[in-house]
Order: C-alpha cells, then structure tokens, then sequence
C-alpha cells in the first residue's frame, strides 16, 4: 500500500504500513517531562517543546515512517480538563498537535508522503482496564476528541493501547459517526489476551464489526506480542499487525510509568530483524516499534521490508 493513496485502504500484508515510532520516549530523552498531569501534551504547552516535537515528526517522516501521528494521545478531554486547562484551551492543543504532524506530511524524493493519523488512547489510564468510565461519559469522551480530529481534517485514527473491547468499540463508532477511517490497536499482558483479559480474537471481531479495518498489538513485549500474532493468524477477520514495546524494564514494575528514559532491550539493527521475520511469518499489514523505539530503529525497518 502507498498510503498516500488513501488512508481509507486496507494496507497489504505484501507491503505493510510502517508506523512511527514512539514520542514519549524521544521527548524523554530531551528532557521535557512525561508525567502527571499533563503527560505528553506538555510538549505542546510552549514554542520550544513545540519545535521539538515538529523535529520529532520531521526525524520519522526522514527515516521512511508510512504515518505521520500526531501526538494527541493525552489531549482528550478529560486528562486536560484534570490538567487544569479549560475545554478552549483543550481545543487549541488538539489544533497545535494536529498541524505539527501535518508539517511532517511532505513528498519524499520519490513521490512517497506519510499519512496524516491522529493517535487516541483510554481516556483514563492505557494499562488500567478497571478504571473505564460508565458507558455513557466513555461515549461522550471520545465522540468530543473525534469531533475536533475530524474537524482538523486528519486522514485516520489510530486507537491504540486499548485495553478493554468496550472502550475500543466506543472509539470505532465515534469515527464512524464523522466519517473518519479507523485502525485500533490493543495492549495485552504476557499471557496473549487484553489487560482487561478478554481474549483478543474476540476483540478483533467486535472491533471489525463496529467497522475498523485492521487490528494490531502494541506496547507488549515482543514475547506477548507473539502470542496475539500467533491466535490472529488462525482467527482474524481484517488484516492485522504489530508494534512492541522495545523498552528493557527489567527492576520496573509492570506498567509502571517512570519519567526518564528506559534504555531497550534492541537496538535498531537487532530490531529491524526481528520484526521483519515476523512481517514474513504472520503476513503482517502494520509493522513498527512502541515505546522505547527511535527513528533508527523505524530507519533500520524501512531497509528490511518489501514494497
């Protein structure tokens, strides 16, 4: 797939979309901080964190990431209005996240540009399943956040780190509301099913019926992320892929979040390997790396994959 051809399409297992790779992490490393209660979305507070997030986009858009996503993942609602900001300012943050992705979305030398996504995650906590909101306010959260994407004129959604069916659904029929194309990704624990523990065939067929046209894994180990390939291949009604998390957390309680940088357990080369083998192995439409990954490992993956 040439996604410049339409974010719309079904990606091709033969020539899989290549995600960007993480923001936190490259934020982290600059030293702007990730944590309560702004998160991310600091960045996006003041010029400099500004231009720093626009090299971010710039370094994937240069290592040959197929989306430029922008990092709205912490300007729902509900963080920014607990952050302090009001539902205005709230607004102006989603606009800002936007345009600095878009700033991104430029032909390469061969005709080649990113995808405009905008990234939409649990309104509450991405690794706590028990903290989904009643149905209701969930509903009322993500159409809000829809809204304003489609408003800004993204090209898709990308839910990811769901960890409950419900939740993911609930983001599905939002954009289906606006007309948005939508792609959802779910986080799981090591033994291959959701946070929530709900098992991901099922998660797969309910978000496919709500109408996402594919399915990934992200931020799990590259171990739990086996597990979920390995049951989607027998049993997954739309084109499916995967994105782990690369960081090495080892003395870090599981989904703990730490504001600093986490070294990783593979560096670009070693990655670029292992994940190119299972694009072979599981015919895989969407390939990349979560948190921990740089844009030399999304550099490093570009070289090893087809199309």
């Amino acid at each position: 797939m040439n996604p410049a051809a339409g974010a719309g399409a079904v990606p091709s297992p033969g020539s899989p979309v290549l995600v960007d790779g993480a923001k936190g992490t490259e934020l982290q490393r600059l030293g702007i901080s990730v944590t309560e209660p702004w998160w991310t979305s600091a960045a996006l507070l003041d010029l400099e964190g500004q231009r720093q997030l626009a090299d971010i986009h710039r370094q994937y858009a240069a290592a040959g990431a197929d989306l430029a996503t922008a990092i709205t993942f912490r300007t729902n609602r509900r963080t920014l209005l607990r952050a302090g900001a009001d539902e205005h300012a709230s607004e102006v943050l989603v606009r800002r996240a936007v345009a600095l992705a878009r700033g991104s979305v430029r032909p390469d030398p061969d005709g080649r540009s990113p995808v405009l996504a905008a990234s939409v995650i649990p309104v509450e906590d991405c690794y706590r399943p028990s903290l989904v909101p009643p149905e209701e306010e969930l509903r009322a959260e993500h159409a809000w956040l829809v809204r304003q994407l489609a408003a800004e004129g993204v090209d898709l959604v990308l839910a990811e780190t769901m960890n409950t069916v419900r939740e993911a659904v609930a983001v599905v029929e939002a954009c289906g509301r606006e007309g948005l194309p939508v792609w959802v990704s779910f986080v799981c624990g090591p033994d291959g099913a959701l946070l929530s523990g709900e098992p991901v065939t099922d998660a797969a067929r309910a978000v496919a019926t709500a109408g996402a046209a594919l399915v990934c894994v992200n931020c799990t180990t590259l171990e739990g992320t086996d597990l979920v390939l390995d049951r989607w291949s027998h049993d997954c009604p739309v084109p499916f892929g995967a994105y782990p998390n690369l960081e090495d957390r080892s003395g870090i309680a599981d989904w703990t979040p730490v504001d600093r940088y986490v070294p990783v357990r593979h560096d670009p080369e070693e990655f670029a390997d292992l994940m190119a083998e299972r694009t072979g192995r599981y015919g895989l439409s969407l390939v990349g790396g979560c948190c921990g990954s740089t844009p030399d490992h999304i550099a490093a993956l570009r070289k090893r994959l087809p199309g």
